[in-house]
């Protein structure tokens, strides 16, 4: 636990935070992370690159900020589009490379970097700009989002995927039954992940996750930001994202709550 007289966060602290802890997340991340490849998610998922994919020419070419072990990247590869994956981490990136067939590495490029930096130095133009659950790790998203709008021309795509949701508490009631699943859903897989020997990283995201300590990503701030940039959103899901699909679908039925939305929006 830090100290109170400890130094105030900086960029260049989330920055460093985010490389350690995703150093420790490498190849086992989609296995640390259930809730992003649950029967629930995958749907979502699936959902979503369908939408983006439908106006699409098969020579359209995806930039992924945060690809990771490829998450999002893999659906895009998959439908045959060409890719270029962005991560800080070394480590994830190399294993998203060792999981690839031939055909698709040969569809795929990857860059280890900063997203800022690289915004700055790389001035190719994509038909997609895919955020995958990076916002959250940023240390000023907003300043990001503005620079991803400016390299997006008229018709160009940009889909935010998998953030957390700032919650609006409604219904008290609700709101219990919501944290009661959420503990049940936790101690699941904290048991699932001892049986399997996988460490769960317990204390170590507080400032990899920048944008959670201020309760997560409000979508009607970033669809002003968009707006203000000249995009026009086209959709913003929201939903509860759970380890288990089971309960992210007693979560979204039956409780209807939230923790976690996607944002579809184009260049006018």
């Amino acid at each position: 636990m830090e100290s109170a007289m400890a130094s105030p966060v900086t960029k260049e602290k989330v920055l460093e935070e985010n490389r350690r802890v995703h150093a420790l997340e490498n190849w086992q991340y989609l296995s640390r992370h259930p809730e992003q490849t649950n029967f629930f998610q995958s749907a979502i998922l699936e959902n979503t690159l369908d939408a983006v994919c439908s106006s699409l020419k098969q020579s359209s070419r995806i930039l992924d900020l945060g690809c990771g072990t490829g998450y999002l990247s893999l659906g895009f590869l998959s439908r045959g589009y060409r890719l270029l994956g962005l991560d800080l981490s070394q480590e994830m990136i190399q294993a998203f490379e060792d999981s690839l067939t031939e055909k698709l590495q040969s569809q795929a490029q990857f860059v280890v970097g900063d997203v800022e930096e690289f915004l700055l130095q790389n001035k190719d133009e994509f038909d997609v700009i895919a955020l995958s659950a990076i916002l959250h790790h940023l240390f000023d998203y907003e300043s990001v989002l503005r620079k991803i709008c400016a390299r997006l021309s008229a018709g160009n795509q940009l889909v935010i995927f998998f953030e957390p949701l700032k919650q609006e508490v409604q219904s008290p009631l609700r709101f219990v039954l919501h944290r009661v699943l959420s503990w049940l859903d936790e101690k699941l897989y904290r048991s699932e992940m001892r049986m399997r020997n996988i460490s769960v990283l317990d204390e170590e995201y507080h400032h990899s996750d920048y944008q959670r300590q201020f309760g997560g990503i409000g979508p009607n701030r970033v669809q002003k930001i968009l707006q203000d940039e000249g995009l026009e959103v086209l959709k913003i899901e929201k939903y509860c994202a759970r380890r288990y699909g089971i309960n992210a679908w007693l979560a979204n039925r039956i409780l209807k709550t939230q923790n976690t939305f996607n944002l579809l929006a184009t260049r006018i």
